[in-house]
């Protein structure tokens, strides 16, 4: 076989591995969903250790658009005409490593092991950061390959970055450590700060703007929860508005340091 002949081999099987992993994502994650891997739902056992940083039920709808997004990404990925695409041959197979990261995760948290489902956060957090580097700047890309890979793990990224803030805020409460002299709801409103000033790191840097839109989507579901603490509820809607007012702004100035947009399809 000549190494072109080899190379779009490759390409192939990198191809079929990504919608085998997308397939196997959702049934696992379908299946913690409904409790089926260890007799409680996530929601369930997530819930039975509930943090002052934890959204509302339903900001963790967001999942359902995330795996449409990647759903869609597995559809491109896979099109014949995709399959020598620079970006997508740039993700490589870190989709294929991610999504058997979510899978483990997923698996470790049904069963209440709460300190090992952080650590394979991290490590799910640093690949959709490799991840989301190696697509390449979205303004550099074709619209194509900016919906078909740019956003998809960039609302992932973003979400996971957030859920991790919520996690480890989590596994605190669960192994009953002290809070340095402050309660959780002071904690709480810190998180959010930090939460929504990352929003603006990561638009400055990356110039990924569904970042901000996420952090608000989550720090408004916490103040949801908790109307009735003014620290907490307060700081998640300032906080919301101060990310979507500023991050247009900051967004703005990272545009102007970045050459134009690719324009092929």
């Amino acid at each position: 076989m000549s190494i072109p002949d080899r190379a779009r081999f490759v390409d192939l099987i990198r191809q079929v591995i990504g919608v085998v992993t997308f397939i196997v994502v959702i049934v696992v994650n379908g299946m913690a969903g409904a409790g089926a891997i260890s007799g409680d739902s996530i929601g369930v056992i997530a819930n039975r250790y509930p943090s002052y940083f934890l959204p509302a039920d339903y900001v963790f709808g967001i999942w359902s658009l995330i795996y449409l997004m990647l759903f869609w990404f597995t559809l491109y990925q896979a099109l014949p005409s995709n399959r020598a695409r620079p970006s997508l041959q740039r993700v490589g197979w870190w989709w294929a490593l991610n999504g058997t990261l979510n899978i483990a995760w997923v698996t470790v948290f049904s069963f209440g092991a709460f300190g090992l489902s952080l650590l394979l956060m991290f490590v799910l957090l640093g690949t959709l950061v490799v991840i989301y580097r190696r697509t390449g700047s979205e303004n550099q890309l074709t619209l194509g390959e900016r919906f078909g890979v740019s956003y998809p793990f960039g609302l992932y990224l973003s979400w996971i970055c957030i859920a991790f803030i919520a996690n480890a805020f989590q596994y605190i409460i669960y192994k009953e450590w002290t809070y340095l002299g402050l309660n959780q709801p002071i904690w709480s409103a810190i998180m959010i700060v930090a939460a929504t000033s990352l929003g603006g790191v990561v638009v400055r840097f990356r110039g990924l703007w569904i970042f901000p839109l996420v952090a608000a989507w989550a720090v408004v579901g916490i103040g949801v929860r908790y109307p009735e603490i003014p620290v907490i509820a307060l700081t998640a809607w300032v906080m919301a508005g101060v990310g979507l007012v500023a991050a247009p702004l900051i967004l703005q100035f990272w545009a102007r340091r970045i050459p134009p947009a690719a324009t092929s399809p």
